[in-house]
């Protein structure tokens, strides 16, 4: 599973079945493989909590005092903001490397191959494009 995607089968199914209360806790590495979003956070938290079923970080022991609710609060906000970061150093990447002309990975169009993550044209399969292009304007 991961944390970026609500929508995660094993995850949904995990919701389901603390329905059934057949277990108390859910052990998570750390809180941000739990949720990215603070709101699917909140959301999901409460939906175990209504069923009994209380997160507990394997790596981040926290208490449920105030100053752990505002400890949690700021790992769940810190979470967030790293992977709206990260997503964009991503994204930032990729246009970058496609500027230089590098492979940044999916289908290469036909036509085009990949050598030393360069796009080059591919002679045979571009005389094909280029009859194509003539052929039917």
């Amino acid at each position: 599973m991961t944390g970026t995607d609500d929508h995660r089968p094993d995850f949904q199914r995990m919701l389901r079945d603390s329905k059934k209360k057949g277990f108390e806790y859910l052990l998570v590495y750390k809180f941000d493989r739990f949720a990215r979003s603070r709101h699917d956070s909140a959301v999901n938290k409460a939906i175990l909590n209504r069923n009994g079923v209380k997160v507990i970080s394997a790596t981040e022991q926290i208490s449920d005092t105030p100053e752990g609710i505002i400890l949690e609060g700021m790992l769940e906000s810190f979470a967030e903001y790293y992977s709206a970061e990260l997503s964009q150093k991503v994204k930032r990447g990729r246009k970058e490397s496609r500027i230089k002309g590098l492979y940044v990975g999916g289908r290469v169009p036909f036509g085009y191959s990949v050598e030393n993550k360069i796009v080059k044209i591919n002679e045979k399969q571009a005389d094909i494009v280029r009859q194509v292009y003539n052929d039917y304007p």
